[in-house]
């Protein structure tokens, strides 16, 4: 419990923070007067038009309830198609009806609005365990995150690891609504039984 208090006091000073950031730049925007030139003229192709340092982001639903936080290294922006790189990004889902999903990556992109987060480079998929499972890791090369949706796809091979079982293919979904899971093709798993108890016939028990 002390833990969700803490994402939600982290959600509601990163959304203070955004919204601060929002009204700078919309009356920046509404300036000409000033003497303050547009931030992407004369910006070459692929440029930024500004960057951030260790920063916290956070994504809201339609009914303006937190969804995920991002956290990352550095933030760029390029105004050519209003999209957003990250170093180093690190996604968590807040819904505490749900289980808890953990993304971290190399690399990220933000596109469709932050609709879409897409993430490179040594991809880990962490959902913590709950009362219907274990926790469950999966990792993968790339990945795009729908934080509005709770869901996590890739077309790319995954590794898939469950208390010792592991399952291996090609192209993934993962629903941490319907919590439900996914794997496309070329599917092989390595299942471990668990523990039998210590009553069960044909176990050897000592006193």
């Amino acid at each position: 419990m002390r833990g969700r208090r803490i994402d939600r006091l982290a959600a509601g000073v990163s959304l203070v923070l955004l919204a601060a950031l929002g009204l700078f730049t919309y009356h920046l925007s509404q300036s000409p007067g000033a003497g303050l030139e547009r931030a992407d003229a004369g910006l070459a192709p692929g440029e930024p038009d500004y960057f951030v340092e260790r920063l916290a982001l956070l994504s809201m639903n339609d009914r303006g309830e937190p969804t995920y936080r991002l956290e990352a290294r550095q933030l760029r922006h390029f105004p050519q198609d209003d999209s957003t790189e990250f170093d180093a990004p690190v996604m968590v889902s807040l819904d505490p009806a749900r289980p808890r999903i953990t993304v971290v990556a190399d690399r990220g992109r933000l596109i469709e609005g932050g609709g879409e987060a897409h993430l490179s480079g040594n991809v880990v998929v962490t959902r913590a365990a709950t009362d219907r499972g274990a926790k469950m890791v999966a990792e993968t090369e790339y990945a795009i995150v729908y934080p509005d949706r709770d869901l996590i796809v890739t077309d790319r091979p995954v590794t898939l690891v469950q208390e010792g079982s592991r399952l291996q293919g090609v192209g993934m979904e993962l629903d941490n609504r319907t919590r439900q899971l996914r794997l496309d093709s070329r599917v092989r798993a390595v299942w471990q039984a668990p523990p039998a108890p210590a009553d069960a016939p044909g176990r050897a028990r000592t006193r």
